[in-house]
């Protein structure tokens, strides 16, 4: 990039979403001409949102968005589609439209009014569909088409619009193998001669760290990691973003290779050993459900009727000692959790906000120890005491200078449970179900 040439997408401050629910919070990004740009991170962490928002296809909340320095929202539809193309994950072409008139549509903002398409654009059209591999497709009507190859056209139909930005949203998803590299392989070539800039949102980190030199790792609306795939495509980041373990990998072309660990549930030291989760809050919703597919045994509490962790214990048949809605827990609920972790051979305590209502539940945990039963508490738990003399907060040091084990994130305590529970006694298979 020119170091006069204005970036080609800055984006100050943004903040995206919905229904004026946010989606994207307080993002600041600058691309720079020429860039190729991944953008990476779990479902739900915004991406498309971003996506969108770029393009102008949805307002930003708040914030200020500039394609090479101008104002996007003073860009008219024509200026817009002058400047971008969009590959969407999946377009809907309910008319019997050929290959080369999709493909044509792309040519839409570059004629004249009243005027047809010219030698110009029709060889525009030609290039696209020989890049793409639709040539020999071009008079067959879109709708008898797989998913694969309409995916093809529809990226002919955006390089046909010869863009200075691409955005690319899961472009390659519908596609095998071999086209999918095809297509890579053309989005870098048309990166590299043409000075395209584009931004592409994947699923494939592997396909994402090949391609892209540079990538954004987003989660919850807000970058994780900012730079050259090896830099954040790490397992500590990546444990961050996505709720398993992960391994990562050096490849022959530089790049990493990101390959998911075997799952913990493969490990279970006892088939069908049984678990008690003190959650509450939704913090225990991904720990409940994992350990169910992973084949434990699993049961919780105490917990307020109609918490939205018992709503999902009920729903996965998970035994649960219930106490009544916005009650604090009584002594016959807390003898019913005690009873159930009695059971256990472990007990794992969720990143649960503790108020003087429920932090009665922590003494299961102390009780579990003297047992001689694993307990492995997730960090965050520690910091969410909201009781007025900070009982929690004091229960968890000595949970921990009695041997309790911390977790960093839900990846790492299933990493641990294996281990633990082959430590315990027993072999760590509590009471049969």
């Amino acid at each position: 990039m020119n170091a006069c040439e204005p970036a080609a997408i800055q984006a100050e401050a943004l903040c995206a979403g919905y229904r004026g629910r946010p989606v994207i919070s307080d993002l600041t990004l600058t691309v720079a001409a020429g860039e190729i740009l991944g953008v990476a991170g779990p479902n739900g962490a915004g991406k498309t949102t971003l996506l969108r928002c770029l393009a102008g296809l949805c307002a930003p909340l708040s914030g200020s968005i500039r394609l090479f320095g101008k104002q996007l929202a003073d860009l008219t539809g024509q200026a817009r589609a002058r400047c971008l193309a969009v590959v969407p994950q999946e377009t809907e072409t309910p008319m019997a439209f050929t290959v080369e008139e999709i493909v044509m549509i792309g040519r839409t903002a570059s004629l004249p009014r009243w005027r047809g398409p010219a030698a110009g654009d029709r060889a525009a059209v030609e290039r696209a569909m020989a890049y793409t591999d639709v040539v020999e497709m071009k008079d067959r009507p879109v709708t008898e088409l797989s998913g694969g190859e309409k995916q093809r056209v529809i990226v002919a139909m955006a390089l046909a619009q010869e863009p200075r930005i691409l955005f690319m949203d899961e472009a390659t998803s519908h596609l095998d193998i071999h086209h999918r590299l095809e297509i890579m392989q053309l989005v870098e070539r048309i990166n590299i001669e043409q000075g395209v800039t584009v931004m592409m949102v994947s699923h494939d980190l592997n396909l994402t760290a090949e391609f892209c030199r540079r990538v954004l790792l987003l989660k919850d609306g807000k970058l994780l990691g900012d730079g050259p795939p090896r830099d954040v495509f790490t397992e500590p980041l990546l444990r961050q973003a996505y709720p398993c373990n992960i391994h990562v990998q050096p490849t022959v072309s530089g790049s990493v290779a990101v390959v998911p660990a075997p799952r913990f549930s493969e490990r279970a030291p006892v088939r069908g050993a049984r678990i008690h989760v003190v959650c509450g809050g939704g913090s225990g919703g991904e720990i409940l459900r994992r350990l169910t597919l992973g084949g434990y045994a699993v049961t919780c509490g105490a917990l307020n009727e109609g918490d939205s962790d018992a709503r999902v214990a009920g729903a996965l048949g998970i035994g649960a000692a219930l106490e009544k809605p916005f009650l604090p827990v009584g002594a016959a609920a807390l003898e019913q959790a005690r009873k159930l972790a009695k059971d256990a051979a472990a007990l794992v305590v969720a990143a649960v906000p503790f108020g003087t209502g429920n932090v009665a539940n922590l003494i299961l945990a102390d009780e579990s120890l003297s047992a001689g039963k694993p307990v492995l508490i997730l960090d965050g738990a520690e910091s969410r005491d909201y009781t007025p003399a900070r009982e929690a907060e004091a229960r968890m040091r000595v949970l921990r200078s009695n041997g309790a084990e911390f977790c960093r994130d839900p990846a790492d305590l299933f990493e641990r449970l294996s281990p633990a529970l082959a430590r315990a006694p027993g072999g760590g298979a509590g009471k049969s179900p």
